[in-house]
Formats: C-alpha cells, structure tokens, sequence
C-alpha cells in the first residue's frame, strides 16, 4: 500500500506590507483561499455549498465544504477537507514590499484540476489583499514538492501554467521499515488536539494518538485516493495500546481564531512539544511519517497536529522525515 498526494509550494511577492499575526498565519491563508475559492467557483446567486444543486461539480464544494452525499453510507458526518496548509513559519511575521515569502499546501484531493482551482484562488491575492490589512500579494510561482521537500515539478511560473501533461504526485509507502524500531521520538511542531486526551494532559498515551492517525489516513485515502487502508485495524490497535511513554515534554498554546462567516469565536489550541515512545514500534512507522504530510488531530486544515519523527534502531538513530 501507498499514500498519494501533492504537496504544493506557493511562492508570492508582496507588493504591500503583509502581517501574519503570532499562531494565527494558516487562519489568515485558510479565509483568504475560501473567500477567493469561492468567488472563482460559484455564481453571485449561489444559495451556498450545503444546497447548491451544483456541488457535485463546483470546486469550491469539493475543495473547501465537502459534504458526505446522501446516498450511501459514509460513516462521516462531514468529510475532512482534502488539503492542509503549512503556514506556521510565518506566524508572527512582516512582510514588506518587495520581499518573497513561500507556504505549502499539502494537497490529498488528486483530481488533475484541484492544484489549478489552488492557484486561480490565490492567484486573486493581488487584488483581495492578505492578512489584517489586506496587503497586496502576487503569485510568482507555483510547484510540486517531493518527499524531501524539494521543488520537484514546476506548475505555475511568470504567471503562466506551465504545459505539464501529467502532473506529480508523491507517495508515500505505507509498509513497516524492514529495521526494527523500539523508540521513537515525536516532534509536535504545532498545536495538537487530540479527540479524548484531557486538554492539559502531560503525556499523550501512544494508543488514541495511533487511532486517529490511522482513522484519518483511512478516510483521506477512501475519500480522495485509493481507497481505504487494508489491515487489520484492531490488531493494529491493540500492538498500539502496549506501546508506552518513555518520557514527555509538551506545553499547551491557547490560540482562537475568529470567523466572519458566523460570528464565532473557534479554540485552536493543542499542546506542542516532544514525547518518546518505546515498544514495538515498527509496524506505526509508515503511518508516523505520514503524518507529517496529513498531520492528526482537530483542526488539521489550520496545519495543526503537524509532527516529525526520529527514530532510534539500536544505538544507531535514523531521522526519517525532514521538519
């Protein structure tokens, strides 16, 4: 088995101050893309993504709300969105005129039109402005990243799409390492939440924080890729629930964002921090180093619960995914 998608690298020039206010950098990217995804996407009439009776073809829909359809079973209340922004080296930022700056989206939907809806969003930038106050920002380039994180294909240059027949994509292998691992190290990069852990807990026990790794990979894979994972999920969860806390050392962030749509203030808050895992961790390594690209947790669109492994074979340790 393997997980395909494409990772995107967004390459702009400010033409206006832009500020990315601290912990708040994906949120500032995430409203700007839905607003501009949906005013390339839908028509002023449009009665919204929930009723539109074009959803099953508008990009906006598929990309930003999709929804589970009616008929059948989904087994999801709400499918999660088919992309992920990392955005978080920008918090707390300026940019000033002039100056470049770069984001990526991790992007899991692999329908060969989804990169280009991406782009004609953000491409909008010059002219809606990003961040508090709406600085002028121009799309300089655009291209797909490899595993290693470099530019591996370019998809947008000199404002033109280049002629690319078959776009990319990277996968990511989802069989255990033929070394077998005993501990590892993860790095909480950003604010992680994970679903029935206390809010201030000082350790995270590794058996949920497997469960909804495992869950979310599934359902991204069933929804926009391959299908679902084929293992065996409960004896996968019951290897992961042996696996034990070696030591812990995490702090909790307290962000909220604020929505326009609705008026509401939203919780983004998770811990961050390092934990070392020991046990027979081998058959989760796959899964781990995937979620560097999905990360796991609530609010993964905002680029929370991203996390970078290290792992440690023996005495000899091996980093297996660049942060």
């Amino acid at each position: 088995m393997n997980f395909q998608l494409r990772p995107l690298r967004f390459t702009f020039l400010a033409r206006q101050p832009v500020h990315f206010p601290p912990g708040k950098a994906a949120n500032v990217i995430r409203g700007a893309l839905g607003l501009n995804l949906r005013r390339t996407s839908c028509t002023p009439e449009c009665p919204g993504a929930a009723s539109c009776p074009f959803r099953a073809d508008c990009a906006y829909a598929r990309l930003f709300e999709p929804q589970t359809p009616d008929e059948g079973p989904s087994g999801l209340a709400d499918w999660p969105r088919p992309f992920v922004l990392r955005a978080a080296h920008l918090d707390g930022q300026t940019i000033a005129p002039g100056q470049e700056f770069s984001l990526d989206v991790n992007l899991f939907d692999l329908h060969p039109l989804a990169p280009l809806h991406l782009i004609r969003a953000l491409s909008q930038l010059v002219d809606s402005g990003l961040g508090p106050g709406r600085g002028s920002v121009e799309l300089n380039a655009v291209a797909i990243l490899s595993q290693t994180v470099l530019p591996l294909q370019p998809v947008f240059e000199n404002g033109k799409f280049q002629p690319v027949a078959n776009l990319a994509t990277v996968s990511i292998p989802l069989n255990p390492p033929s070394v077998s691992i005993k501990t590892v190290t993860l790095q909480f990069l950003t604010p992680t939440e994970i679903k029935g852990i206390p809010p201030h807990s000082r350790s995270i026990p590794f058996g949920p924080l497997f469960a909804r790794l495992r869950d979310r990979i599934s359902n991204l894979r069933r929804l926009y890729g391959a299908g679902p994972l084929d293992v065996d999920y409960r004896q996968l969860g019951d290897l992961a629930n042996k696996v034990t806390v070696q030591s812990a050392n995490i702090h909790h962030n307290r962000i909220e964002r604020f929505s326009t749509r609705n008026q509401q203030s939203h919780q983004l808050s998770g811990f961050r921090g390092q934990i070392t895992y020991s046990g027979e961790i081998t058959p989760f390594v796959p899964y781990l180093t995937l979620a560097h690209w999905t990360g796991v947790g609530k609010h993964t669109v905002w680029g929370n619960g991203h996390i970078s492994i290290t792992s440690h074979p023996e005495n000899d340790p091996i980093h297996l995914i660049a942060t």
